[in-house]
């Protein structure tokens, strides 16, 4: 084990020491953050009186889960067995994506092998909608951090926001902490080769907008225009709306922020107000663009779950949208099977590309603090978004994961149906086919 995975540890022990409330708000740097911790008996701490964390999931959903997307006999070739977060984006003309992934380790366990964050993979969806890691997306045969930097004794250690396809130009932007908690700033990069290389954009001050936008999701818009939600990276803030061109990944000067005015109505300039801020303590976020609504997933330390919220506008006052809990972290904790409805220090959340607002696939992760047994970045697959939402969405066509059946040539498919002629129509039947028969058919040729 390297030095700084012993160093990794170190933290990781501090953070054991903190209450599960304020494990929940307070986040180790040398993670992208495991959720409230579990004490030694592995049971989950229940909340404190008034907060409310989500027991189920919501009402109407089929959430099922899909796998672990690392793993031994899963990743071994790519050089990477466990980490958490997994945010994608799609790439070149075909189904692959890139997913990027956080603090991330060559051994099987957390901390164990070369520690590395952030490193980046290509997958696809398999015939039964399931992720497969195809290679690394460096240039190389086995992942290595997509940004060259080492690690120190103090925790260094960059942790990637969101990752964006901009006319095949990646974006992507993450936050160097060293500390407890500690956002030294952040950075923007862009890759122009699919992920292979990366180069500098800018780099942002972490009290940029009072640090509400450390933590950040973006999606670009069907008008043009990248609209960025973020918050502060310590899961007890709320979320915020930035918009700008594309030319304007590395000029601040030029995002536009949107305030929500005491009318309910709401403008975009200098100032900014939250958009989402009722029981939200805002975790890991997704933003995604989907069959013409705007799709926010985010992990709510205030209910402990994974959130999905869906509206026509994004310039809109989000409070008013009832989240469906897709995921939850449950009271059973870890000596309970792991569901839906009982992911235990559960956090991240991101779309999966091809998702449907009735086919949803989600990537979440877990760390079981207690023992590290359990350090993992896992896909989720939810139903029913459509209609819990009220929406009217097309059929899936992206993918079934129902078998398929060729039925071509089986007569017992076609269903012929038989009407009884009435009388009168009868009679004017019979009279056109007389005459029909009394037409003589001549073929003229054409004249060369």
């Amino acid at each position: 084990m390297k030095k700084t995975s012993i160093a990794l540890l170190s933290a990781l022990s501090l953070g054991l020491l903190l209450s599960p409330q304020a494990q929940a708000t307070t986040l180790s740097a040398f993670s992208s953050g495991s959720s409230s911790g579990s004490g030694s008996s592995g049971q989950q701490a229940a909340p404190a009186p008034g907060t409310p964390w989500a027991t189920e999931i919501s009402d109407g959903l089929v959430v099922n889960l899909i796998g672990d997307i690392l793993g031994e006999g899963i990743s071994d070739q790519v050089g990477v067995l466990t980490g958490d977060l997994g945010i994608m984006t799609s790439i070149g003309t075909g189904k692959e994506f890139a997913i990027i992934f956080g603090d991330s380790f060559s051994g099987a366990n957390f901390g164990q092998g070369e520690w590395m964050s952030p490193v980046g993979v290509v997958a696809e969806l398999d015939k039964d909608g399931k992720i497969i890691i195809k290679r690394v997306l460096n240039n190389d045969e086995s992942v290595e951090q997509l940004i060259n930097y080492s690690h120190n004794d103090r925790g260094l250690t960059l942790l990637p926001s969101d990752v964006i396809n901009v006319d095949g130009t990646l974006y992507m932007q993450a936050m160097w902490n060293e500390g407890v908690g500690n956002v030294l700033y952040t950075q923007i990069w862009k890759s122009t080769d699919q992920g292979k290389s990366w180069r500098s954009v800018s780099t942002t001050p972490a009290s940029y907008l009072d640090g509400y936008a450390n933590l950040l999701t973006w999606e670009q818009g069907p008008d043009g225009y990248i609209y960025m939600m973020s918050s502060e990276f310590k899961r007890a803030d709320d979320v915020y709306l930035t918009r700008f061109k594309p030319t304007d990944f590395g000029n601040r000067n030029a995002w536009e922020h949107y305030s929500i005015y005491s009318d309910g109505s709401g403008g975009w300039g200098s100032a900014l107000t939250p958009v989402l801020s009722n029981e939200v303590k805002a975790g890991e976020m997704s933003l995604r663009y989907i069959d013409d609504h705007w799709v926010l997933a985010m992990f709510n330390v205030e209910t402990m779950a994974i959130e999905v919220r869906i509206s026509k506008e994004i310039a809109t006052d989000w409070n008013a949208i009832t989240p469906a809990q897709v995921i939850v972290s449950g009271y059973g904790g870890w000596a309970e099977d792991q569901s839906a409805s009982n992911f235990t220090q559960l956090y991240g959340g991101y779309i999966v590309p091809g998702s449907t607002i009735d086919n949803m696939d989600l990537v979440v992760s877990q760390w079981n603090t207690s023992d590290n047994s359990r350090y993992m970045s896992t896909q989720f697959n939810v139903k029913g978004l459509d209609t819990f939402f009220g929406l009217n969405t097309p059929a899936p066509t992206a993918r079934s994961l129902a078998p398929q059946v060729d039925r071509s040539g089986d007569q017992s498919v076609i269903t012929v149906e038989t009407n009884t002629v009435d009388p009168t129509t009868a009679q004017e039947l019979a009279t056109e086919n007389l005459m029909e028969n009394m037409t003589e058919l001549y073929i003229v040729p054409l004249e060369e």
